[in-house]
C-alpha cells in the first residue's frame, strides 16, 4: 500500500520526468499530448438534465458530498492524501463547482478557458489521468444514491458526457503545459498594515508568469494540501517579485498563518496563475475599478497595468472599507494618482462618520454616479459586495462583457 509520503515522492519523480520530456520535445520517444475536445453537440440538452439532477439532491447537499468522498476513497485509500485533513471546508466548493459546470455549459466559450486553467492548476494536487475516472464514478454514484426514486438513467448519461468533456479539456491543458505544477516562494518582506491585514512580497524559485488581475492559490507548510486563492497586487514586475494583500479570517487557516505567523525567509508554494478578470490593453474604454478591502489587490494590478501601458486612458478607482484605518494601501494609491493625471482615486468609508471624504454604501454611490455603460468595469472584494455591484451594473444596462470579476476571493 502506498502511503502519503511515498505517493508525493512518486509524484515528484513523475513531474521531473515530465519536465525532461518537455525539454526533448519532438523526440519520437515522447508520448503525444491528449487533444482538446472540439465539439459537444448535446451540451444544451445535457445542461437541462444536469440542473434537474442537482435539484433532486439540493436538500441533501452535505450528504451528497460525504457520499462522494466515501465512494472516491473506497478501494483507493491513497487518494485521501491528495486532500486536506478536514474535508468539510471543501464541501461547499465542490457542490458549487458542480452547479457551476451545469450552468456554464450554455456559455462554453467562457467555460473552456476556465477548464484549461483548472487543468494546469490541478497538477499541484498530484491528480493523474486515471483519477478523473474515479472522480466521475464517485460523483455520479453519490448523486444517484441521494436522488433516490427521482434519479433517471439519462442523468448519468448527461453527467458522463459533461464530465468527460470537461476532463478532456483539463487533461489536454495539463499535458501541454511546460510550467511546473507549483512554484516554491520565499517571503522577502512582511508588513502588518492593520491588525488583521498584511502585505507580503514573495520571490519564486523560477519565473512566475501572470497577467494583471489574476490570482494564485497558496499553500503554507503548516497547512499541507490546503490551498487558498490570493490575487497578485501589482502588474508583473521586472524583478519577478509578487505582492499579496492578505486579511486574516477567524476560521481561515492559511490567512491566519500568512498574517500572524509568517516571517521573512519563510517558504510557501504557489499554484499556477488563474482568473479571467484580466485587463485588455488593446481596449480604449475608460475604466471603473471598484475594490472592497483587500479586494484592492487585483484592482491595483489592473490599474497599474493600464497606467503604465496606456497612460492617457481614464481610470476611476474606488477603494472602499468600513473604517478609516483599513485604508491600508492609500499612500501607494495616492502616489499613483499624483503621478498619473488619468487616475481618479476615490476612497470610501462606510462606517466612520468622522471620515472627511466620501461616506456611504458603495453600491448606492456607484449607482448615483453613473452612467457606466461606456466603461470597462472591474470589481473585487467580499462576495456580497461584488454581487451587489454586479446587480447595479445590470440595472444600469452595462453590457455583461464589460463587467469583469472572478468568483475567487481576492
Amino acid at each position: 500500500m502506498t502511503d502519503g509520503k511515498d505517493y508525493e515522492q512518486l509524484l515528484a519523480l513523475h513531474h521531473a520526468m515530465q519536465l525532461r520530456r518537455s525539454l526533448r520535445d519532438g523526440s519520437p520517444m515522447a508520448a503525444p499530448a491528449p487533444r482538446r475536445p472540439t465539439e459537444y453537440r448535446e451540451r444544451l440538452a445535457d445542461q437541462r438534465l444536469l440542473v434537474a439532477s442537482l435539484e433532486a439532491v439540493t436538500s441533501s447537499a452535505d450528504e451528497v458530498v460525504r457520499s462522494f468522498y466515501a465512494q472516491l476513497f473506497l478501494g483507493r485509500p491513497y487518494l485521501r492524501n491528495l486532500f486536506p485533513a478536514g474535508l468539510r471546508a471543501d464541501s461547499d466548493r465542490l457542490f458549487s463547482a458542480l452547479i457551476g459546470l451545469a450552468e456554464a455549459l450554455e456559455k462554453i466559450h467562457e467555460l473552456v478557458p476556465v477548464l484549461e486553467q483548472l487543468g494546469r492548476d490541478h497538477r499541484k494536487y498530484g491528480i493523474r489521468p486515471a483519477h478523473y475516472d474515479a472522480v466521475r464514478q464517485a460523483l455520479i454514484g453519490a448523486l444517484e444514491e441521494h436522488a433516490g426514486a427521482n434519479w433517471r438513467p439519462e442523468y448519468a448519461t448527461a453527467w458522463t458526457r459533461a464530465y468527460d468533456y470537461a476532463a478532456g479539456v483539463m487533461q489536454a491543458a495539463e499535458a501541454a503545459s511546460t510550467d511546473p505544477p507549483y512554484w516554491q516562494g520565499t517571503i522577502v518582506t512582511h508588513e502588518r498594515r492593520y491588525p488583521d491585514i498584511a502585505v507580503l512580497r514573495i520571490r519564486t524559485d523560477v519565473p512566475y508568469r501572470y497577467r494583471a488581475g489574476q490570482y494564485a492559490t497558496v499553500e503554507v507548510p503548516n497547512q499541507p494540501r490546503v490551498w487558498r486563492p490570493y490575487s497578485m497586487a501589482t502588474a508583473p514586475r521586472p524583478d519577478g517579485v509578487l505582492e499579496f494583500h492578505v486579511r486574516a479570517h477567524e476560521l481561515g487557516q492559511v490567512s491566519t498563518e500568512l498574517v500572524h505567523r509568517a516571517r521573512v525567509g519563510d517558504t510557501l508554494r504557489l499554484g499556477p496563475p488563474m482568473g479571467t478578470a484580466v485587463v485588455d490593453t488593446d481596449e480604449e474604454r475608460p475604466l471603473l475599478v471598484v475594490a472592497g478591502g483587500t479586494g484592492l489587490a487585483p484592482c491595483r494590478a489592473v490599474v497599474e497595468q493600464v497606467l503604465t501601458t496606456q497612460p492617457g486612458r481614464p481610470v476611476q478607482l474606488v477603494f472602499a472599507v468600513r473604517h478609516t484605518q483599513e485604508l491600508y494601501d492609500l499612500p501607494t494609491l495616492a502616489a499613483l494618482a499624483e503621478r498619473y493625471r488619468s487616475l481618479t482615486l476615490v476612497p470610501v468609508v462606510t462606517e466612520d462618520p468622522d471620515f472627511p471624504g466620501v461616506k456611504g454604501e458603495v453600491p448606492d454611490l456607484i449607482a448615483q454616479s453613473g452612467p457606466w455603460h461606456a466603461h470597462e468595469v472591474y470589481l473585487s472584494g467580499p462576495p456580497g459586495l461584488v454581487h451587489a455591484l454586479d446587480r447595479v451594473m445590470r440595472r444600469m444596462s452595462v453590457p455583461p462583457t464589460q463587467v469583469h470579476h472572478d468568483p475567487a476571493p481576492a
